[in-house]
């Protein structure tokens, strides 16, 4: 085979190759979930890319996928309460997604890591923000409430920015040992006292149930009493007219008293 035919050949199998890349490099694929961001020579283009197969101008359009779905972020800091009480080892976990419309501006403004960039300092400023507006103790109590106001400073922080924040949780929070200590130590006098307030309350219910019985048993003896009255003097009546009975010799009484007490008359006459 001559040179002239090598060459041809050559020339014929760079050309097919070319064409191959070119082909290639035309076409770009976005899985579910993702948007390709348009750049053309660099410069981010107003057009995205939707999901499936799309096609480009090869070697002078760039397709960037970004990712809209849910995601999860999980940071861990220190903060202060709002009566200066450290709190350490905060750990918060954080739902959010990129929004589509707005995933083009994302990647100009701050580019592929917007994650270390803009949505970490976003998350670390929100808790500080929220967490000093409670009390060590409050911190605890209303964790809900606290991850509640943590939630609309980083939806304010970031959704202008392109990023929807779905839901926050607060996983773990630590104070000193001191505080625990004084913790502990409320609870225990808290206890003390609404152990104290019940033992008050059922004396105090035993109390006045041994009134109500002492009123009903003074009820009941008065009652007796009255009975016991009552037939005492029946008996003593019944006595008397026996006495009486037995005394009498058989005979009429000779003599009854007239309407004048001071009178006898004798009933013989």
């Amino acid at each position: 085979m001559d040179n002239k035919k090598i060459v041809k050949y050559v020339i014929i199998g760079v050309i097919i190759l070319f064409i191959i890349v070119t082909l290639f490099n035309s076409l770009k694929t976005i899985p579910t979930g993702y948007v390709g961001v348009k750049t053309r020579f660099g410069q981010v283009q107003d057009t995205m890319i939707n999901e499936g197969l799309n096609l480009k101008v090869p070697y002078i359009e760039k397709i960037v996928k970004i990712d809209c779905r849910t995601q999860k972020y999980e940071v861990t800091t220190e903060a202060s309460s709002k009566d200066l009480q450290k709190v350490s080892n905060i750990k918060i976990v954080v739902n959010y997604n990129v929004n589509k419309s707005k995933a083009n501006q994302l990647y100009k403004d701050v580019g592929i890591n917007y994650q270390t960039v803009l949505i970490e300092p976003s998350i670390l400023e929100s808790i500080k923000q929220g967490m000093s507006q409670y009390t060590a103790e409050e911190l605890i109590t209303k964790r809900n409430e606290v991850a509640s106001v943590i939630l609309d400073l980083l939806k304010s922080k970031l959704e202008e920015k392109g990023i929807s924040v779905t839901a926050i949780n607060i996983t773990d929070l630590s104070f000193s040992e001191e505080f625990d200590d004084a913790v502990e130590q409320k609870q225990i006098v808290e206890q003390e006292t609404q152990k104290a307030q019940y033992e008050l309350e059922k004396a105090k219910v035993e109390n006045q149930k041994k009134i109500e019985n002492a009123k009903a048993d003074a009820e009941v003896m008065r009652q007796q009493n009255e009975q016991i009255t009552e037939n005492y003097l029946k008996l003593k009546e019944i006595e008397n007219q026996k006495a009486m009975i037995e005394k009498w010799n058989g005979q009429t009484p000779t003599t009854i008293l007239s309407d004048d007490a001071n009178s006898l008359f004798n009933i013989n006459n």
